[in-house]
């Protein structure tokens, strides 16, 4: 099967990173894979590395009618160029934009990562990241097929090794420094364990409007002597932050699905993360992970506890993440899903 792969967005958020991972999957499964993003896209040295197949396309992302018709006619010359069975788009507004330009007989998958139905209906199909996510798209009014698949964690050929906690805990949390992902919980919840006298460290890795408040609040919080603060993380050194950390916190008031959660667990790194949507269905509480409610009172107990926790009990819930990520999150558990998907196209 012919497909294009089509992302907008300059970034190497969440999305992206699944982007890359359909491309690589679709073409281990025997498909001819072109995948096509923006201008100066950092996707674009990674394509490179990974020898894809790829196509640089600016198109304005708009509804305005004379822009939108500028964009549709791009998408419908560069459709007609590859010769397309299937696209496959990771943003809703790309969604009614290449509905648009299809050619016949070709179909539309959708990728929905977020809370936002503006295009789902344009989709012949739709695959959501979690079942949060195929709830709300259910509610939203999506009447199409619908099929869920996570997203996937790469695996080191080597497996990792669990380890006790260090002599001071290492907390760390790493994305984009924004109100949804609650770094001003975690540091809420810091400042209430610091006035407990336990001891830890803190890392904070990320960017985004928010960075100026977050560094703000160190400050005020009294926190700077015991808290680090990093900026975005790249792929090459994510191992390397997560193995350096005891606990891996996301402190987010919204996640349709969480990747740290799954990158922590893949490196048996212990999760505290808060039930927020998307880590619920792969955090089992006292299992494989701690989970705790959308607050810093009870983010600072569970952080308390993971650290309370004995070598053998920490030992036990890090083994039982790896074996959550080998069994649901893998590349070829994701790719046998994504085969399956194919299949079922309407």
């Amino acid at each position: 099967m012919k497909i294009v792969n089509l992302i907008s967005g300059k970034d190497l958020g969440g999305p992206k990173q699944t982007f890359l991972h359909y491309s690589d999957n679709l073409r281990q499964l025997g498909h001819q894979v072109t995948c096509v993003i923006r201008p100066n896209a950092q996707l674009e040295p990674l394509l490179k590395q990974r020898k894809h197949d790829y196509v640089l396309l600016d198109y304005p992302r708009t509804r305005l009618p004379l822009l939108k018709h500028i964009a549709i006619k791009k998408l419908r010359l560069l459709f007609a160029q590859q010769d397309v069975d299937l696209v496959i788009v990771h943003k809703p507004i790309d969604a009614q934009l290449v509905r648009a330009a299809l050619p016949a007989n070709c179909q539309l998958v959708l990728i929905l990562h977020s809370y936002n139905s503006a295009g789902i209906n344009a989709a012949d199909l739709l695959v959501c990241v979690s079942p949060v996510v195929a709830k709300f798209a259910r509610k939203k009014g999506y009447t199409g097929a619908i099929e869920i698949i996570p997203n996937l964690v790469e695996l080191n050929a080597t497996e990792p090794k669990s380890r006790p906690f260090q002599s001071i805990p290492v907390i760390a949390s790493m994305g984009i420094m924004r109100r949804t992902k609650g770094q001003d919980l975690l540091l809420q919840a810091a400042a209430i364990l610091h006035h407990r006298n336990i001891e830890f460290r803190l890392v904070i890795a990320g960017k985004g409007r928010w960075n100026n408040k977050i560094n703000t609040l160190i400050k005020k919080l009294g926190l700077s002597d015991i808290t680090q603060r990093l900026d975005w993380i790249s792929n090459q050194k994510r191992d390397e932050f997560i193995d350096g950390a005891d606990i891996i916190c996301l402190p987010s008031r919204s996640e349709t699905f969480g990747m740290v959660v799954i990158e922590a667990m893949a490196r048996k790194r212990l999760v505290v993360a808060t039930r927020c949507g998307g880590p619920q269905g792969i955090i089992k509480h006292q299992d494989n992970g701690l989970l705790c409610d959308i607050n810093a009172d009870s983010l600072a107990n569970a952080i308390a506890a993971a650290i309370n926790l004995d070598a053998q009990k920490q030992h036990a819930l890090c083994e039982a993440a790896y074996l959550t990520v080998i069994d649901h999150y893998s590349p070829v558990t994701v790719r046998q899903q994504i085969a399956a998907m194919l299949e079922k196209l309407p």
